[in-house]
């Protein structure tokens, strides 16, 4: 339940910090990426598989999915797989496989439903409204006119992916309260990297420029 609350709080909080700075954007210095730019492409269906293929073990992909393997370590879950280093291989191989499910089945749903599958940086100035914006792209995505839709492949993916997942876990674990669950988990870790996404390049901008 907690989880589920979690996943709630964090749509709404996305959608309230985006839409209360839509009213009054601030228009930025350096040029426009992503849809509003003139340089913006739509993608085709063999464009988008090209991206998910090459996009699909990132390194923040890897890691993310390291630090959720560690919390099911820390939290014993599955308590059946015990603890230790090889428990722990075994929990990470759980959430890389899941991970790939997920992709599979989103990288489908984003070529059949026309939704483009890129994470575009928030235009706006202020922290507060590029993590809204952030946190909105997780459940409201561009679409191949550059407009906005849904996130269905989000749902589709995540939760569809967290169902086929169960099957290597133990069978108490094969209900619908642990699959809603590990859906929202998956909700909430695609919300820490698109705010990745958002302020890692600045990071790193800093970072070169203090050296």
């Amino acid at each position: 339940m907690l989880v589920r609350t979690a996943a709630v709080v964090l749509v709404v909080c996305g959608i309230l910090c985006a839409q209360s700075n839509q009213a009054t954007p601030t228009p930025r210095a350096d040029p426009v990426s992503g849809p509003q730019s003139s340089q913006w492409s739509r993608l085709s269906v063999k464009e988008k598989l090209r991206y998910d293929a090459r996009h699909l073990f990132e390194i923040d992909n890897i890691v993310f999915a390291g630090i959720g393997a560690a919390l099911d370590q820390e939290r014993d879950r599955p308590g059946e797989w015990g603890q230790g280093w090889g428990p722990f291989a075994e929990r990470y191989a759980s959430h890389l496989g899941q991970y790939a499910i997920q992709r599979s089945i989103a990288g489908a749903v984003q070529a059949m439903n026309h939704e483009d599958p890129r994470y575009f940086r928030s235009s706006r100035k202020s922290i507060r409204g590029r993590i809204g914006d952030a946190l909105l792209h997780t459940v409201w995505r561009h679409d191949d006119s550059g407009g906005m839709m849904p996130a269905y492949s989000e749902f589709i993916g995540d939760y569809g992916a967290a169902a086929l997942s169960r099957s290597w876990w133990p069978d108490r674990y094969h209900t619908k309260s642990e699959i809603l669950a590990a859906g929202s988990d998956t909700i909430l870790i695609d919300a820490g990297i698109n705010l990745f996404h958002e302020f890692f390049p600045d990071v790193r901008r800093r970072l070169h420029l203090g050296h």
